[in-house]
C-alpha cells in the first residue's frame, strides 16, 4: 500500500507529460508496478491512483447499485476520461487533453500527495480552492480528528 505526502511543483511538457516526483515513485508498492489509473478528480484536479489502490476503490464502487441514478451518474462522470497509465522511462505520465481541460492545467502543475493517491492541480486553481472555504483548518481538524 502506497502512502503519498507532500507537494511538488513541476511543468507539463508540450506533449502533456508531467513527471511524477521520485519520492512518489519510490512509494509505489510492487503490486502497482509503476501503473496508475488516471481519473477526473473532484474540485478541478486530476487523480492518479496506483493500480493496486484503485482496485480498492473499484471494489467499493462495484458495491453501489447501478439502479441508483446518482451512482450511475457518478460512475459515468468519474470513468468518462479515465485511463490506465504506466510511467515512462523518465518517470512521467501523459495527461489527456480532456483531463488537462478539466483541471485547467496550463504550463505549471502542483502535485500533491493525498495518502492513497496523487492529485495534479493548476497551482492558481489550487490556491483559489484553498482560499475559498469559510472554515478554518482547525475547525475541520476538530471535526474529523476528534
Amino acid at each position: 500500500m502506497a502512502t503519498f505526502r507532500g507537494s511538488y511543483q513541476h511543468s507539463v511538457d508540450h506533449k502533456g507529460r508531467v513527471s511524477v516526483p521520485a519520492r512518489f515513485r519510490r512509494a509505489l508498492s510492487g503490486d502497482a508496478e509503476g501503473s496508475f489509473v488516471m481519473l477526473r478528480g473532484l474540485d478541478a484536479c486530476v487523480w492518479l491512483f496506483p493500480a493496486d489502490e484503485f482496485k480498492r476503490m473499484e471494489d467499493r464502487l462495484r458495491a453501489r447499485s447501478f439502479g441508483e441514478e446518482s451512482a450511475r451518474r457518478f460512475l459515468r462522470t468519474l470513468l468518462l476520461d479515465s485511463r490506465d497509465e504506466t510511467l515512462d522511462a523518465q518517470g512521467r505520465v501523459a495527461l489527456p487533453p480532456r483531463l488537462i481541460e478539466h483541471a485547467r492545467i496550463e504550463k505549471d502543475v502542483l502535485i500533491n500527495g493525498v495518502l492513497d493517491h496523487i492529485e495534479i492541480w493548476n497551482p492558481k486553481v489550487f490556491e483559489q480552492y484553498m482560499a475559498s472555504s469559510n472554515r478554518t483548518y482547525e475547525d475541520i481538524a476538530g471535526e474529523l480528528l476528534l
